[in-house]
């Protein structure tokens, strides 16, 4: 009898220590992982995260990881080829500087590991471990996806006429300012990454898409409705540096605006006070010989205490165009 209860006190004991061992202290959680977490290598980035569910303390060590890759992604910048396209224009380049450093808070993971996991009773904490390979592969699959779509854009500006290659140029554009989002992100996750498969192309594309600008000349035309939409027009472009002739010019600039008048009723009497313009305005470009290269329609509406005429003249509208999209997005109708 005595060796029975002796069995079962040790039976107990046994059980009881394995149950201690199974949930760690906090003590010796702090201890290990959690006070001294590992450091990141070539192969993997590690953080640890806090949170009130363990997805939440996955996210928080996530986010942890995006920051540290931040600050590589802006210490590599200077030698990517987004910085060497875009060199000399400094507004620019800070510009998309800080689109890539906001892009690179907001990596996409994928295969995230979640090594070790503890709850507090107040929080979870966890420790995750990210491939830097994987995550490499990924963004590199991403960018050859929208490099092969320029390409096959490239292909059709060289074989385009003058204004037609300031229409495709705007697609271009918008490519190449896409893979600025990929290359200093590339550099940042794998340090010996060679970008020069692209540099080269990359800046010739922005070479010759220069000049085709350089040489075209503008000349304008407008109707009466029109007139102060062909002024706003005519400044963008100088803003650009764009050249005008009246003779020797290769693109036509035909602009002409159909208005409605309207007003509506309300018990504001400031709203009630405005006669509004409905427009309906054609930007029509052709070249030389009279072909016409495009035809950009926009639909607007403008109010004016002063009159039908003045709500006809107003710019407002034009200019939020313009300056969301740019001048030649806007002449193109892209």
């Amino acid at each position: 009898m005595y060796l029975k209860f002796l069995y079962i006190f040790l039976a107990l004991t046994f059980l009881s220590a394995c149950g201690a061992s199974a949930s760690p202290s906090k003590e010796s959680v702090a201890k290990g992982w959690l006070n001294n977490p590992p450091s990141d290598t070539s192969a993997y980035f590690y953080a640890v995260g806090y949170g009130e569910t363990q997805k939440d303390a996955k996210s928080d060590a996530l986010a942890t990881i995006s920051a540290k890759i931040s600050v590589d992604v802006a210490s590599s910048f200077s030698s990517s080829v987004t910085a060497s396209r875009q060199s000399g224009n400094e507004d620019v380049l800070s510009e998309t500087k800080n689109e890539v450093l906001s892009k690179s808070k907001n990596i996409e993971y994928s295969d995230v590991q979640v090594q070790e996991s503890h709850n507090d009773a107040k929080q979870w904490i966890v420790l995750v471990k990210v491939d830097r390979d994987v995550l490499f592969q990924n963004y590199e699959r991403k960018l050859e996806k929208v490099d092969s779509l320029l390409k096959a854009e490239w292909e059709v500006y060289q074989d385009a006429g003058f204004f037609e290659k300031l229409k495709l140029s705007t697609t271009i554009e918008r490519y190449l300012k896409e893979t600025d989002g990929f290359f200093p992100l590339l550099h940042a996750l794998k340090s010996r990454y060679d970008d020069s498969a692209y540099t080269a192309r990359y800046m010739d594309y922005t070479k010759e898409m220069r000049k085709a600008k350089d040489e075209l000349v503008f000349k304008i035309r407008a109707d009466k409705n029109s007139e102060s939409l062909a002024s706003l027009i005519r400044s963008e472009l100088s803003a650009q540096n764009a050249t005008f002739s009246d003779k020797n010019y290769n693109v036509l600039i035909d602009i002409s605006t159909i208005a409605k008048m309207k007003k509506y009723p309300s018990a504001n009497e400031k709203f009630a006070n405005l006669t509004f313009a409905l427009r309906k305005t054609v930007i029509k470009a052709s070249d030389k010989n009279g072909n016409i290269v495009s035809n950009a329609v926009y639909k607007t509406k403008e109010g004016s205490s002063e009159g039908f005429e003045d709500a006809i003249n107003r710019t407002a509208k034009y200019e939020k165009m313009i300056h969301q999209t740019g001048i030649f997005s806007f002449l193109t109708g892209n």
